[in-house]
């Protein structure tokens, strides 16, 4: 017996036909279909869902900001994973943190989230670190403010070897250091020490910005230095105290271009970072972020003052930024560091 079955839900038709013909409409989708023929008959069920409705419409969920902001860490102490006088902060190719501290001589390492790795002091002179640097091999450089040397430990704490600068006594409070992928090491102090390069083997290499040199000469004086670093493009970024800008050199420090503050409400520079897009930059008076593309056009200015204190006053800054795609900010005064994740296009 052949018979029309009608399944209303769907708006199916069966038509008396051996084959059957079966009409939806568009917006429908088959539920179960019987066919019956003769004294046997089938169940053929195709188990779908019906959509006999338009589909809901999803707004598109907002982008994320440049700068997301996702904690904050840090307690004030003299003990192992604290802070008394913060003073510089680096990262390695795994984003852990270092943060040298020139009150107690501790070089601390935390995860990105805060949680404390390692603490040690300088077993052999009692340091006094001005700043920090940390090399693709995770080897630790710390510039002693107090020597005028820069101490080089292994990844767990202990002494490697010393590089002595010759700084004189008066430029060694204001050592910035910086380490290229190769090894080459970048030391800057206020006039007139400048920028001296040393290789792998601490041997000097080169020098600029400061007594004129048999080496390199540029023609381009460095005054007081704010911070210092060197990009993944090996070009070194130099930041000074009178003037809101950085001065970006080659290796053989030939002037290559001067990434200016679009403002003039900062004029002191205290931190530097660099990644393979971008260069960063903090200042003193306000806890806001320059960035620029590495061609030195300007592209944002992010105001971190919904979650850093600090605006209004004079405090030292200093910026990493990781290879996980996040960015930390060390404020010295407050003794936090602060971590925002990037959405940079």
């Amino acid at each position: 017996m052949n018979r029309n079955f009608f399944a209303s839900e769907a708006r199916l038709t069966c038509c008396n036909s051996r084959r059957g013909v079966i009409r939806l409409p568009r917006n429908a989708r088959i539920l179960y279909t019987l066919s019956f023929e003769g004294p046997a008959f089938s169940l053929i069920a195709a188990l779908m869902l019906c959509a006999c409705s338009r589909p809901a419409q999803t707004a598109a969920a907002p982008p994320p900001p440049a700068f997301e902001y996702v904690d904050a860490w840090g307690s004030r102490g003299d003990g192992p994973g604290q802070f008394d006088k913060p003073i510089a902060m680096a990262n390695d190719g795994e984003s852990i943190i270092y943060v040298a501290d020139a009150a107690t001589g501790f070089i601390h390492k935390f995860s990105p989230s805060g949680e404390p790795r390692l603490s040690f002091q300088d077993d052999r002179t009692n340091l006094r670190p001005a700043d920090i640097a940390v090399d693709a091999g995770s080897a630790i450089y710390v510039a002693d403010g107090r020597r005028g040397t820069v101490a080089i430990f292994f990844s767990d704490g202990m002494r490697h070897r010393e590089l002595r600068t010759n700084a004189l006594s008066a430029e060694r409070e204001s050592l910035h250091i910086a380490v290229d992928a190769y090894g080459t090491i970048y030391v800057t102090a206020k006039h007139p020490f400048g920028i001296r390069k040393f290789s792998p083997g601490l041997r000097p290499s080169g020098s600029w910005g400061g007594a004129p040199s048999k080496v390199a000469s540029t023609g381009v004086q460095i005054d007081n230095p704010t911070a210092l670093a060197v990009g993944p493009d090996g070009l070194v970024y130099v930041s000074e105290s009178a003037q809101p800008e950085i001065k970006v050199y080659d290796a053989a420090g030939t002037l290559q271009r001067t990434v200016a503050v679009p403002t003039d409400m900062d004029p002191q520079l205290t931190g530097i970072a660099v990644d393979r897009k971008f260069i960063f930059a903090v200042g003193t008076s306000h806890p806001s972020v320059y960035v620029w593309a590495l061609d030195g056009s300007y592209r944002l200015t992010q105001d971190l003052s919904a979650w850093v204190p600090g605006a209004g006053s004079t405090v030292t800054r200093k910026i990493v930024v990781t290879p996980a795609g996040e960015l930390l900010l060390l404020d010295t005064a407050a003794a936090r560091v602060f971590r925002f994740r990037l959405h940079l296009q």
